[in-house]
């Protein structure tokens, strides 16, 4: 009698660690909102973004075709700075990695778990803003994780709760393949 008891805790205790991980999912327990760590080289979104208005695409450049949004590489920055801005300083130190042919070593903010994909060219080209994901870049001083990712998060647009309501596929295969 005493064994049948132990094995009917078995499958409460699966449920309750089933429940705990959904929770844990919807709620953000593991979110890294509000992340951002110390850069590299102090990029100015406000005067990139904001002030002169270039698009995100434009240092981002695989953003429409890509899983992966990219970073810009020197000569994309060099473009323009081999003559403008040359005297500051985090120019300077951009100007340094180019000149040494090294990438400058970016400290990753977003970051999803490693059983989640997130193909931004989908959601780029279904005319998603990078600002829901990422916030309004172009009034950031320093850029963080300005949502919280976590499942009920990304949910919330795939059923049209967003503003503006998107709607999109939201069966487990979507995200987790």
């Amino acid at each position: 009698m005493k064994l049948q008891r132990k094995w009917l805790a078995v499958p409460g205790f699966l449920g309750l660690a089933a429940a705990s991980a959904m929770l844990s999912a919807y709620a953000g327990a593991s979110s890294s909102e509000g992340n951002a760590p110390v850069q590299p080289i102090a990029f100015p979104h406000p005067v990139h973004a904001g002030t002169l208005k270039m698009n995100c695409v434009y240092c981002h450049f695989s953003a429409t075709k890509s899983p992966d949004p990219g970073l810009p590489s020197g000569s994309t920055c060099m473009g323009c700075h081999t003559v403008i801005a040359t005297t500051k300083p985090e120019i300077q130190k951009l100007a340094g990695f180019w000149n040494r042919r090294q990438p400058v070593p970016w400290v990753r903010i977003h970051k999803l778990p490693e059983y989640v994909h997130f193909p931004h060219m989908r959601h780029v080209n279904a005319g998603v803003t990078c600002q829901t994901c990422h916030g309004d870049v172009q009034n950031m001083n320093r850029v963080y994780q300005a949502s919280s990712l976590n499942m009920g998060w990304c949910i919330n647009c795939h059923v049209g709760r967003s503003n503006p309501p998107l709607k999109a596929r939201y069966d487990c295969a979507t995200c987790h393949y």
